[in-house]
């Protein structure tokens, strides 16, 4: 593998980490070594990158000497190597999200320009956050928010893969009629039911997940508009849907709201079904796709209902990337 830069992916073997790779792979990084990272559990595994077969490290790696590490795992494994990076100034991208509770985190979107500004660290929203935020954005701009009303579609791959292996195992198990394992990394079986609500709820009756998402978001709006996000996990593998209430702070017709839409970064306009986008249609882009765009009878003035859907692994993973490349691409 020729290039001249060194760059580490921790989590490599999980679901976000294999789209990081893939997408690392297509990307035009001139790079030298590349240094996948997992634990355990994927001990003697390979992964393939360039047309490299390349062993999975399960120790702890030293970052000195890496230009960049894409971190894709949980918070709290995270953590530790976010400090490390820092301390020995490799650039440190937070694929997944997992560090974007802390406030002095800056929370970065490709799409919305002034990536390119040199930070040591950089923390893409979550999932569910970059694509809402995608979506509202443009409209924000145009016309104001208000106030944003969701009902966001969780697939099972919001666990990474063992949330995947937990949902296929479910569905084996009962269509053979046999019992169903006990529940691993969700608190309660998810196959064939939809579960309305994700995480711990507090004493207001919101969950963890809506409160992280909801902060989250709304450190990527300028506005700060009102917010109410209602997460439901739906038995489905893959991808993110949302219908969201959009009230804007002036006028906004919905044929100049798609326009706006069709025209924003990240963003695809969907036409292609006369019932509007489906995850599968989202499955494997790097954008999210709206469509259904309409006035809200409930508030005809500044009401706005749309649909958008995603595929959250990819469209993360085309962040965190586009965010490297910003980074680390030679200044002309």
């Amino acid at each position: 593998m020729s290039g001249s830069l060194r760059i580490g992916v921790i989590g490599a073997t999980g679901a976000l980490g294999g789209q990081v790779l893939e997408l690392l792979s297509e990307s035009s990084l001139d790079i030298a070594e590349l240094l996948p990272v997992a634990t355990e559990r994927s001990l003697g595994s390979e992964v393939e990158f360039r047309g490299n077969t390349l062993a999975v490290e399960t120790q702890a790696p030293k970052l000195r000497g890496l230009d960049c590490v894409f971190l894709c795992t949980p918070s709290e494994v995270s953590r530790d190597f976010v400090r490390e990076a820092l301390k020995l100034e490799v650039l440190c991208i937070d694929a997944g999200g997992a560090m974007a509770g802390v406030p002095e985190a800056p929370l970065r979107v490709a799409a919305f320009g002034g990536a390119g500004e040199r930070a040591p660290l950089l923390v893409a929203p979550p999932g569910a956050a970059l694509v809402l935020a995608l979506a509202l954005r443009p409209l924000e701009e145009a016309a104001g928010l208000r106030r944003v009303v969701g009902t966001c579609l969780e697939a099972a791959s919001w666990g990474g893969r063992e949330g995947i292996e937990s949902l296929f195992n479910e569905s084996i198990a009962l269509f053979n009629q046999e019992e169903a394992p006990e529940p691993g990394i969700f608190a309660q079986p998810v196959a064939f039911d939809c579960v309305p609500a994700l995480g711990e709820i507090d004493a207001a009756g919101v969950s963890q997940r809506e409160f992280e998402m909801a902060t989250s978001l709304s450190r990527l709006l300028a506005a700060e508009p009102r917010l109410a996000l209602s997460f439901v996990q739906v038995p489905i593998f893959m991808g993110f849907g949302a219908s969201l209430a959009v009230e804007t702070e002036r006028p906004l017709d919905p044929a100049l709201a798609e326009g706006h839409l069709g025209q924003a970064p990240g963003i695809e306009r969907w036409d292609g079904f006369a019932d509007g986008v489906t995850l599968r249609a989202a499955a494997g882009r790097e954008v999210a796709l709206v469509g259904r765009v309409r006035r809200d009878p409930s508030s005809p003035e500044n009401g706005l209902l749309l649909w958008v859907a995603a595929d959250v692994l990819r469209l993360a993973a085309a962040n965190a990337v586009q965010l490297a490349v910003r980074q680390l691409s030679p200044v002309h």
